[in-house]
């Protein structure tokens, strides 16, 4: 029978702890799945230019509303309030099939998708061009108590160029709407080109 040093013992007692480290290690800096696949975020304020790997944007101004009329002529009825997000967007490397995919507001873990009923009236859904940006209005529906709450403190704009933004660039904006005086109506300017 071969007897174990007390040496020996500290030593293998040394060597587990130090394995456990590495384990530890191992497992808290490895990516999660959602690290791997979720958006590159870029984030900034409003007025600053972001740019990502293929948008460029710079979000002008944010206004809540009881309601609205694009210069389209399209007026949106709704029990909630509007909030009217002016915007300028451009590709930055290529501008083949590329458009605003992703224009939406974030409140409090609740993810509102920029109206599309304006049809040209909004930017939403528009194709883009290369260092040409496009300039115009998004408009966000949303119940008026969350825009009252606190959690409107906090809000966020995301844009990006595809629909599902994973593994690419998201433009994120943070905006508080509860500082933001809710305004009658809101009368939204053509979309152009140009003007970032």
């Amino acid at each position: 029978m071969t007897r174990v040093s007390a040496w020996q013992r500290v030593g293998n007692g040394v060597g587990l702890v130090g394995v456990l480290a590495i384990a530890w290690f191992i497992a808290e800096t490895t990516p999660t799945e959602e690290a791997w696949q979720g958006p590159i975020v870029v984030s900034g304020d409003i007025g600053e230019t972001l740019t990502g790997r293929n948008i460029e944007a710079v979000v002008s101004e944010v206004r809540v509303a009881d309601t609205v009329t694009a210069s389209n002529g399209w007026a949106g009825p709704t029990s909630g309030v509007w909030v009217v997000v002016d915007a300028s967007v451009a590709a930055v490397v290529d501008d083949l099939g590329v458009s605003l995919g992703t224009a939406e507001l974030v409140i409090n873990g609740v993810t509102y998708s920029a109206s599309e009923r304006p049809d040209d009236g909004t930017i939403a859904r528009a194709p883009l061009s290369t260092g040409i940006p496009l300039t115009g209005p998004l408009m966000f529906e949303v119940p008026r108590e969350l825009v009252e709450s606190e959690a409107a403190s906090s809000a966020t704009i995301q844009l990006a160029i595809n629909s599902d933004p994973r593994a690419d660039s998201m433009l994120v904006v943070g905006v508080d709407l509860t500082a933001l005086p809710l305004q009658p109506f809101v009368d939204t300017d053509d979309p152009i080109w140009g003007a970032m």
